[in-house]
């Protein structure tokens, strides 16, 4: 019999070797190994030996994996990647011929329900843009920028996070030239926006922008034609960034640093959660002062409605929803959101105007 390390490498081996499956990276190895390791102290702390686990053994162990942040809950989806990995190393010890059956089989969690996307309602829509930051802080003026990019370019927190200085481009000259810059872009003139009066503290003339955006797990870029608010926005943390100085009088770390939106005054780099807290502290802001919606309760059981499940999705979901209800054609929202299938949008059929295309 194999003990526990030798089998796991010796699953690595064979698994590297399957010339039949999809290659498995570092990251992937390690992933593995992580489950692995977790696998064996859950068993040690059932008296149970790995070769000898049961069904309900594995059953246990899903159950009882946690969320990597107290302010969540474990996905589905964890918990089946967890069983995928455990599945593929008892598949390895069956046809090693150390057990029989593989008990992972009979341990399968239940399919991920495919649920509706969340989006917001008009009123809370409206509220949202009302009570954005409109100060000239350094914090205000990024953190209206990062909320517009969700709230009406759709951009995900992983592609803000992946922008830098490069991937903004001004629009110059008359508009003629405008356009021939957005026709050499390869964007189509007709950008319906959403009817949304603009508030008073964005009066002002502003140049528009194009934004260049990396797709984060594909790496395809796309071209967007930032609306009025947005391109206000930019042009405002732009300034910022252009400043030859900061308040304390020393030289702007800022103007060294190429990504687009850094974490703090020096361009420390912003993390995904540091996002998800300015979208959260948004909603809170406009949504729970506003009345829309209840603070959440210390310990309260999770509502599926509420406010702990809004975050940057919602506000891209709303965005791509007042896309479409505005008439945006639907090639074009997929151009703009980087879909590979414009059929993830079903999921907002409860928020569409007009039932979506099948």
């Amino acid at each position: 019999m194999l003990e526990a390390r030798a089998f796991f490498l010796s699953w690595q081996a064979a698994r590297l070797a399957n010339a039949d499956l999809k290659p498995m990276g570092p990251a992937g190895l390690k992933q593995a190994e992580l489950v692995w390791r977790h696998w064996l102290a859950f068993c040690t702390a059932r008296d149970v030996v790995w070769s000898a686990a049961q069904s309900s053994d594995i059953e246990g162990f899903l159950s009882g994996i946690g969320p990597r942040s107290t302010l969540k809950k474990t996905s589905p989806v964890t918990r089946r990647r967890y069983w995928r990995v455990l599945r593929d190393f008892y598949a390895f010890a069956v046809v090693s011929e150390i057990i029989d059956s593989n008990p992972a089989d009979a341990a399968q969690p239940r399919a991920t329900e495919r649920v509706p996307s969340m989006a917001l309602s008009p009123n809370m829509w409206k509220s949202l843009h009302e009570g954005l930051p409109n100060g000239d802080s350094y914090k205000d003026r990024r953190n209206r920028l990062v909320l517009l990019l969700m709230m009406r370019a759709a951009l995900t927190v992983q592609e803000i996070i992946g922008l830098n200085m490069a991937s903004v481009e001004v629009l110059n000259g008359s508009p003629d030239a405008q356009a021939a810059q957005i026709e050499h872009a390869g964007l189509p003139l007709f950008q319906p926006d959403p009817a949304l009066q603009a508030p008073a503290h964005y009066s002002g003339a502003q140049p528009a922008y194009l934004l260049r955006v990396r797709k984060a797990r594909t790496g395809a870029e796309r071209v967007l034609l930032l609306d009025v608010l947005t391109s206000r926005a930019m042009g405002g943390w732009l300034e910022l960034r252009a400043a030859d100085a900061a308040p304390t009088g020393q030289k702007n770390r800022l103007s060294h640093i190429s990504r687009l939106i850094v974490g703090d005054r020096i361009g420390k780099a912003i993390a995904p959660n540091g996002l998800y807290n300015i979208c959260q502290a948004h909603l809170i802001h406009c949504l729970v002062e506003g009345g829309f919606l209840a603070a959440p309760e210390p310990y309260a059981v999770h509502d599926p409605g509420g406010l702990d499940h809004l975050g940057p999705n919602a506000l891209r979901n709303t965005c791509i929803a007042l896309w479409f209800n505005a008439g945006v054609p639907l090639e074009e929202i997929q151009r703009r959101c980087g879909f590979k299938d414009a059929s993830v949008m079903s999921r907002l059929g409860a928020h569409l105007a007009s039932p979506f295309p099948t």
